[in-house]
């Protein structure tokens, strides 16, 4: 039987370019969670993993480029984690009151802000700049978001399935949602609000956004 290419062995080359990418990544990464994006330089992140400076630009096209990748990162393990806690509640009995299905849906918002809080600043320029890039890698963002999306509206349809709420667009109701974490980000940024507050300015956003949509019949 023919052995697939793709369980052929690494060459000598492409194992050196990942080994240089794993670096890469890994620097960036330390870098800028210990000094910040603006204040680290690709120089800076080369030389931390030991490659040349011009060698970055053979991954990725831009340092917000490689910053997007490395905090997007972060944003994929914590939908990882969501998408997997779930898969189980999707998976049970639906529940017929919709506190259930709020305490679910603030959940994963207290994940999403617990990864803020840890990097306020850096997840103040991954929502300002993720918006804008128009790269390969800053599109990435937009499939993170999808997953995200998918998560939210998977938990409103259950309790609308469940009669726990009234009939509604979930799909506009999860990208409203969206929009004040991601204004809470920029608002808690402009005015200088304690970045350990903003789960809790969220989440009663949240809250006021959501209560109406319990069916009270």
């Amino acid at each position: 039987m023919a052995t697939k290419s793709s369980d052929k062995p690494l060459t000598l080359r492409e194992r050196k370019k990942r080994d240089a990418m794993a670096r890469l990544l890994e620097a960036a990464k330390d870098l800028m969670w210990e000094k910040g994006y603006d204040d680290v330089t690709t120089k800076e992140i080369a030389a931390h993993a030991d490659i040349g400076e011009a060698t970055i630009f053979r991954y990725v096209p831009s340092k917000l480029d490689l910053f997007l990748l490395v905090y997007g990162a972060e944003f994929e393990k914590v939908i990882a984690s969501c998408e997997a806690a779930e898969e189980k509640l999707l998976s049970g009995d639906p529940p017929t009151d919709p506190e259930s299905y709020l305490k679910r849906f603030f959940d994963r918002y207290s994940a999403l802000s617990e990864l803020y809080v840890q990097y306020p600043e850096l997840g103040y320029t991954y929502v300002k700049e993720s918006f804008g890039s128009r790269t390969d890698i800053g599109r990435t963002g937009l499939a993170h978001g999808d997953r995200w999306y998918g998560i939210l509206e998977a938990i409103l349809k259950q309790g609308q399935e469940a009669g726990a709420f009234v009939a509604i667009d979930a799909s506009a109701v999860v990208q409203n949602c969206h929009a004040l974490y991601v204004h809470e980000v920029l608002r808690s940024h402009a005015r200088g609000l304690p970045a350990a507050e903003m789960p809790q300015r969220l989440l009663h956003r949240l809250d006021v956004l959501l209560q109406p949509l319990k069916n009270t019949r």
